[in-house]
């Protein structure tokens, strides 16, 4: 039997899903294959239940009051429904509801191994002072003694001051513990504190004894690893779908290194995981897609997984890591004769065509409109070759990571305007931030983390830019029908607001959090008035 006839293809993986039934994920065992969604690590809701008195915000902007969860989907949206007796109200206060956020494209669970304990929230401190107190808040949560981290995602110019901190603020932020952050961009280096000079010092890296400048970040960042354990790491990726929760991020396309992506399957195996995650896996030549077919995306000739855990298909760099090499055709290819999704990295122009014009040549013999199939980043990307990419039936996914540059783009504007199957993601930590709330604020303002107007024209509206990172977002893996907007049947992963997404001022906006976030109907998140909740 042909190994295309022992997998699902990914029309036949819709159908099943869209029905309910078990879709592809990576390889586990056939008893893990029986778990459901509601195996997340999460506090269930017996029952049916009411959320009342909220804004429900989604794509298509404000849509109702109140919404009932019953099996965790949606029952019904701004309307009474008969619920069952014992069904539980909450509250909301008024406060905004949106669709659980949904990231098109992030090296997620390579960030959730990166060593120490990461701060995050570094991402949206704008001064120097914001910086100490988002360390000295992580310090609460770590045992003394331990690296404190944030590396990648930032950027000294966000700071009032434009400069990287000091080795002694470092100190006064977390004087028992040892500290160690390097930014992006902006020949941006790494800086230590006392405890953490004293311990790369011992491994034989050079810091500077006054400043706390790392002379190069690669070593510094290797030996940070090499103290790391296999639960450092676990840790760690479950430290990071707390963090993501919190902002309301309930999905992930995960281009992650398979090492990484270890991590995340074992919290779905012990029922921790509070995400959704689709693994996107390489492909340097036909010979690997069908070794990956074979023994990645089915057991035995039988698709398994869940909606919580599931592959995605095949990116970012397709046919080797020369994004134009002769290997990318055949191996995409190889890809579409299986039905398999597809992301490739294409940022210029001339990539654009390298990689419609492969696009064009392979919908020839096998037609790939059905498969999703996307090029991502798209920074510069023009109306003609949006035309071509819409006309195949393929998407286009754009990042933000210039947030933390001078340079504009991506447009934005241009690629709504063409009406082309179209979402967002961050393409973090290394060179962009996690947190969506600063992508949101890049797409409707036009505007840098120093708040420099640097992508004019290609702003969109808040709505559209919702509507980019949920239902958008959850095309390029097949979750639209699933995700992403406030609809009956669909799956209540869904997010209450701090703020008031629609009318706060724009700075605002990246102040917003998450107080309360369902996956599947089942909290991951709480806080503030609706932390009692998981009790």
């Amino acid at each position: 039997m042909s190994v295309s006839a022992r997998t699902f293809s990914r029309r036949q993986m819709i159908k099943t899903a869209a029905a309910g039934a078990v879709a592809i994920a990576a390889p586990v065992s056939t008893a893990v294959a029986q778990q459901t969604t509601s195996g997340a690590a999460q506090s269930r809701f017996a029952g049916d239940l009411v959320l009342t008195n909220g804004k429900f915000v989604d794509g298509r902007g404000q849509i109702g009051t109140t919404l009932t969860i019953r099996n965790g989907r949606i029952a019904s949206v701004g309307k009474a429904t008969p619920v069952a007796p014992d069904a539980r109200r909450i509250d909301l206060g008024g406060r905004t509801v949106v669709p659980g956020l949904f990231d098109a494209h992030v090296h997620y669970t390579r960030a959730g191994v990166n060593p120490g304990y990461e701060a995050r929230r570094i991402e949206r401190a704008f001064s120097i002072a914001e910086l100490q107190e988002a360390i000295a808040e992580r310090a609460k949560s770590v045992p003394p003694g331990q690296f404190i981290t944030c590396i990648g995602g930032w950027n000294h110019t966000q700071f009032a001051e434009a400069r990287r901190p000091t080795k002694a603020e470092l100190d006064a932020a977390a004087p028992k513990h040892a500290v160690y952050i390097s930014g992006t961009g902006g020949g941006t280096g790494a800086i230590t504190n006392t405890l953490g000079s004293t311990f790369l010092a011992s491994k034989g890296v050079m810091v500077d004894e006054g400043t706390g400048v790392v002379a190069a970040a690669g070593p510094a960042v290797a030996a940070l690893q090499a103290a790391q354990t296999m639960e450092d790491k676990l840790r760690g990726t479950a430290d990071l779908n707390a963090h993501a929760n919190s902002l309301g991020l309930t999905g992930v396309i995960n281009a992650g290194n398979l090492d990484d992506q270890e991590f995340a399957l074992r919290l779905w195996r012990e029922n921790k995981l509070t995400i959704r995650m689709r693994p996107l896996f390489p492909a340097d030549s036909p010979q690997d897609v069908e070794t990956r077919v074979l023994n990645n995306f089915s057991q035995g000739g039988r698709a398994v997984g869940d909606d919580l855990f599931r592959v995605a298909g095949f990116g970012e760099r397709i046919g080797g890591t020369d994004t134009m090499s002769t290997q990318f055709e055949p191996t995409a290819r190889m890809i579409a004769k299986h039905g398999w999704l597809l992301q490739q990295h294409s940022i210029s122009i001339k990539e654009n065509d390298f990689h419609l014009q492969a696009f064009q040549s392979i919908a020839r013999e096998h037609p790939i409109d059905k498969l999703r199939w996307s090029i991502i980043h798209l920074q510069s990307i023009d109306e003609a070759r949006l035309k071509t990419l819409k006309a195949l039936g393929a998407g286009a996914s754009a990042q933000t990571w210039l947030y933390l540059s001078a340079a504009g783009g991506p447009p934005f504007r241009r690629i709504v305007d063409s009406g082309i199957p179209a979402g967002v993601g961050t393409d973090s930590t290394n060179v962009s931030a996690l947190d969506p709330w600063l992508s949101m604020f890049y797409m409707t303002t036009g505007r840098n983390l120093a708040g420099t107007l640097t992508n004019d024209g290609q702003q969109v509206s808040r709505v559209e830019a919702l509507r980019l990172y949920t239902e958008g977002a959850a095309w390029f893996s097949f979750d639209d029908h699933q995700v992403g907007s406030f609809v009956e049947g669909k799956y209540a992963d869904l997010a209450v607001l701090s703020h008031d997404y629609l009318t706060v001022p724009d700075h605002m906006i990246r102040q917003i959090e998450s107080v309360l976030t369902l996956v599947g109907g089942n909290l991951v998140h709480a806080s503030g008035n609706f932390a009692n909740l998981r009790r």
